[in-house]
């Protein structure tokens, strides 16, 4: 994939980022693991996705070790690499600003070397 065409992809993901963190709050975190409950109503807008596309993203990014969904509670539990990503960003994404947010994401890449260079 060209790096142009990576940028776009990940500005579809970004978008859909931005979307669904309104429906999401941080409970509880700490470097290394960050706790979000959810609003029952994302479970409708998660529909839209395909669940194994969701995971296997998931899976390609190293930093994030681990994640767990109890719906019982209405939290996601995300375990991550407090070296490879910067806990304070975490934090800025799911500011109230927009802005905050999108630059967030993109600082999140490229603590995450996702540049589009070796991208497959």
């Amino acid at each position: 994939m060209s790096v142009g065409l990576y940028f776009i992809f990940m500005d579809k993901y970004i978008d859909m980022i931005l979307k669904l963190r309104s429906w999401v709050r941080i409970a509880h975190h700490i470097p290394g693991r960050i706790r979000l409950k959810y609003k029952l109503g994302i479970m409708a807008h998660l529909a839209r996705f395909n669940a194994h596309d969701i995971e296997r993203v998931l899976d390609s990014v190293p930093a994030f070790r681990n994640y767990k969904l109890n719906s019982s509670t209405g939290s996601i539990l995300i375990e991550y690499d407090s070296d490879l990503i910067y806990p304070q960003l975490l934090e800025t994404l799911f500011s109230q600003d927009d802005n905050v947010a999108k630059q967030a994401c993109y600082d999140l890449m490229d603590c995450l070397n996702l540049d589009g260079a070796n991208y497959e």
